[in-house]
């Protein structure tokens, strides 16, 4: 059995080597936020591509050294945003100048722009320095290629695309974004006790919770499920679904038959289908027996405990971060990784990490950890009602004191 720290090191390293293996496709600029670039992005123009004006006022043309023969400017034109600037470069004496607006290309000799804040209020063609005004060449410029020239690299392919990467794509007009294609997900439950939420359960049968309740994370983080399953707690069968899905499918989730019972036929089958065994056994609390390997066709797996809560904290602890980041580089820098200090002081194991449900509280942003209910076990599912997250412990022989800060992953 592995700690939580190698679990996530080999689970990474996994994912690291799946982006070589993903196909690309491409989408519109609109819809590209959330994706992770499949391509580097290099400028195609200087930006700003001119010397951008940066404030409303009036342009000048300022001698070299940094002298002002005036405080009267006379206005002889003005220059708007799209406008060339022809016949501007002919006001050259000392006093004239231009009215500008934010964002106009402006051409020389204007070499200097004066806000109106720095200007005394006027009607007529003239403008007037305030007393306290300080000009010097190059003031309110927004100079061309200072944000970046053409060829240079903008965007590395793997980055996971947000809303300040959008300005960047579009003003290299690309309207067609390559990204990585999502990944193709299945869902295997498994147990005779089982049957679907519509149906009236016998007197030793329940509902299925964690198949619905996983489809409905991946859906929340855009990542929709092509192949739902269900299989007996029958060799053969399992068998027979489980191929399907490893043929068919990049991530592979499966609910239940992974511990160490006469059913437990996952593992065995995992095996005989030819996948490889990264881990299998965290030593965590709950969801210990979790399994996780690769697929003979280059793809994931991961078999999660049958019990509702186990299954659902497995899930958001250790597939869903990795999920949303599919394909990103480095995959290490989480932008999900939050951390909260306790509380109250927190009992910890000496030989597990307890991964419990956590409920943050309004007065401080702190984070209260409520360990479920041991009465009941990880089938309270009931027992997440009232938490909003779950909160990690590391395994210690001692408490961990109120204040100390901890991982926490909050439900979908």
């Amino acid at each position: 059995m592995i700690s939580t720290r190698e679990a996530d090191q080999r689970i990474d390293d996994v994912f690291a080597g799946l982006a070589r293996r993903i196909d690309r496709e491409q989408v519109v600029l609109g819809e590209c936020l959330g994706r992770v670039l499949a391509s580097d992005i290099v400028a195609d123009r200087d930006q700003p591509p001119f010397h951008r004006v940066a404030m409303d006022g009036i342009a000048v043309a300022l001698a070299g050294d940094r002298s002002i023969r005036t405080n009267v400017f006379k206005i002889r034109g003005s220059l708007s945003p799209g406008q060339d600037g022809s016949g501007t470069e002919d006001f050259t004496d000392p006093d004239s100048a231009i009215e500008v607006m934010t964002g106009a290309a402006l051409p020389p000799p204007w070499n200097t722009v004066v806000p109106w804040e720095d200007l005394e209020p006027s009607s007529g063609s003239e403008r007037r320095l305030r007393a306290n005004a300080a000009l010097s060449p190059g003031l309110n410029i927004h100079r061309r290629g200072s944000d970046y020239r053409d060829g240079d690299l903008l965007l590395q392919s793997g980055t996971l695309l947000r809303a300040p990467h959008l300005h960047v794509l579009a003003s290299v007009g690309c309207s067609a974004v390559p990204v990585l294609a999502r990944p193709r997900v299945a869902l295997v439950s498994t147990g005779d006790e089982l049957v679907a939420v519509d149906a009236t359960p016998g007197p030793q049968q329940i509902r299925m919770s964690n198949m619905p309740a996983l489809n409905a994370c991946l859906k929340r983080a855009d990542l929709p499920v092509g192949t739902t399953m269900h299989s007996a707690d029958r060799e053969d069968d399992l068998r027979r679904n489980l191929a399907a899905a490893l043929a068919a499918s990049d991530v592979v989730f499966i609910s239940g038959a992974v511990s160490k019972g006469s059913k437990d036929f996952v593992p065995a089958v995992l095996d005989s289908l030819g996948c490889n065994r990264v881990f299998h056994g965290v030593a965590h609390r709950p969801g210990k027996p979790m399994w996780f390997g690769t697929s003979p066709q280059g793809g994931v797996v991961f078999a999660l405990p049958g019990n509702p809560v186990s299954s659902l904290v497995c899930f958001v602890r250790y597939a869903l971060p990795r999920l949303r980041r599919w394909g990103q580089s480095p995959l290490l820098s989480d932008p999900s990784a939050v951390f909260l200090p306790l509380a109250d002081a927190v009992k910890a194991h000496p030989g597990f990490t307890l991964l419990v449900a956590a409920q943050v509280v309004a007065r401080a942003g702190e984070v209260t950890a409520l360990q479920t209910d041991k009465s009941k076990g990880s089938g309270n599912y009931a027992g997440l009602l009232s938490t909003d997250g779950i909160a990690e412990i590391p395994a210690q022989d001692a408490m961990v004191p109120a204040g100390s800060p901890v991982r926490f992953f909050p439900w979908p």
